[in-house]
């Protein structure tokens, strides 16, 4: 259910987005589409993963309090690290933060955890495995790239759009490239929190599907403001993210 509100939602947005635009009226639907993202990241990574043993059903996830605890944990995670940013400067670089994603705690948009739940929700999803210590690492690596790449064409643009605004100048389009690579190391750190992800053709075709629809509304958005940096690195990762997956279904024994 989660997935049909977040694909209607994000419909509405991007038609909206690349024409007219978002009318102020509806200002609040920026914070919603980061939690439905949120929960349609958090539905595949927990509901979506079958025991070959008993069923092909998913599971009801939202019945498990272990995923609301590590839900909390990665905002309250994501949350914090925004709180230091905003009023240190680091490890993001001097910024502060509109009232377009709703409101605040302590300068921080509320919904600002629920993006770093989708971003590395979404970046796992991609990334798969993560069995023992050694597969938590190199997913973590994996996630955090994605993160990076994700980051590279979002942020120009909510920067261009006042979402946020940066202090100086420099960096990619206005942002400071610690910012980048903080996102690599926030998002390798919390994806931690998340369980092993088996492979799943359908679960790997979802989840690619999800971050190749973000990251393409982001990638035109960036080409109507004349960032064409952050459009390039769109349109190659869309076409890595797809590669990538394909490699998996043909390396991988599907689930019966």
């Amino acid at each position: 259910m989660i997935q049909i509100v977040y694909w209607i939602w994000y419909s509405i947005g991007a038609v909206l987005l690349l024409t007219i635009g978002v009318p102020e009226y509806l200002n609040f639907s920026n914070g919603l589409f980061l939690v439905f993202y949120a929960l349609c990241a958090l539905s595949l990574v927990f509901g979506r993963q079958l025991n070959p043993a008993m069923s092909n059903q998913p599971h009801e996830w939202w019945r498990r309090p272990a995923v609301w605890l590590i839900a909390f944990l990665m905002w309250l995670g994501g949350m914090g690290v925004e709180w230091l940013g905003v009023h240190s400067g680091w490890p993001f670089g001097e910024y502060s933060y509109s009232f377009l994603f709703g409101f605040h705690v302590f300068s921080v948009p509320f919904t600002l955890g629920f993006a770093w739940i989708a971003v590395v929700g979404n970046a796992a999803l991609l990334s798969g495995g993560g069995h023992g210590v050694r597969g938590r690492l190199i997913r973590a690596l994996k996630v955090g790239t994605w993160a990076l790449v994700m980051d590279l064409v979002l942020d120009p643009v909510m920067h261009q759009r006042e979402f946020w605004s940066w202090e100086g100048v420099g960096g990619f389009y206005g942002v400071p490239w610690t910012n980048f690579s903080s996102w690599f190391i926030m998002g390798a750190i919390l994806s931690l929190l998340l369980p092993p992800i088996d492979y799943n053709p359908s679960l790997q075709r979802r989840g690619k599907l999800l971050y190749q629809m973000f990251i393409l509304l982001f990638g035109l958005l960036a080409l109507q403001d004349g960032l064409y940096g952050s459009t390039i690195i769109a349109a190659v990762a869309i076409f890595v993210a797809e590669g990538s997956h394909q490699y998996a279904v043909r390396k991988q024994v599907p689930i019966l």
